[in-house]
């Protein structure tokens, strides 16, 4: 029996190749052959400035508001019915609810679209609560939103099992003073290494 954090998106959700691929996947639907390196240009830009480089560079017909509601409702339905989980984790979550485990959720996902994921792949009901930063108005860059995550689960940090796979979230749990227990996600490859040198346990298929 655990106290854990888990972490959504790249740790239990396998949704971290979407947000990578997002511009593509967009582009394509709307019939648009996507730049070579459009992973690159668009990944520092927000929704608003992917949408004005899509209309501006790429002839994209509409207003910057009208594909940043058509790209929310891509996110939206894969959310809601395409996403499926990574290898072992559904597994994982269920054996850990089994054995009595008290988890919840912290994901920078909005919650409508963390729960629907949940609740549609069968582990939603494990779960306490699902907590997002805006809810907790912290950020998961600071140690903060872990020690509030705690304090609402009535945890000591010292005794709470955080699952992450983003470096910047791993070091603010671990600064909280929480076990890390890091998950391998590709899109997080660059970063694996210091991940690995801060984390109590690994999880890599």
């Amino acid at each position: 029996m655990k106290n854990i954090i888990f972490d959504m998106d790249g740790t239990l959700l396998d949704s971290m190749g979407m947000w990578e691929n997002l511009g593509t996947i967009y582009l394509k639907s709307r019939n648009i052959t996507p730049p070579d390196d459009i992973k690159e240009i668009i990944e520092a830009k927000t929704l608003d400035e992917a949408a004005e480089y899509f209309i501006n560079e790429l002839h994209l017909e509409g207003t910057v508001k009208q594909v940043v509601s058509e790209i929310v409702g891509i996110i939206r339905d894969k959310y809601f019915n395409e996403l499926g989980m990574k290898p072992g984790m559904k597994e994982l979550v269920l054996s850990e609810y089994a054995d009595g485990s008290k988890m919840c959720i912290l994901t920078t996902t909005a919650r409508e679209l963390a729960v629907a994921a949940l609740k549609r792949n069968g582990i939603l009901h494990c779960f306490t609560d699902v907590y997002t930063p805006e809810q907790l108005k912290l950020s998961k860059r600071t140690p903060e939103i872990f020690l509030k995550t705690c304090e609402i689960m009535g945890f000591e940090p010292s005794e709470t099992y955080v699952y992450e796979d983003a470096l910047y979230a791993a070091k603010s749990a671990k600064a909280a003073g929480c076990k890390l227990v890091a998950v391998y996600d590709n899109m997080q490859r660059n970063d694996w290494s210091e991940i690995e040198s801060l984390a109590d346990e690994i999880i890599k298929d």
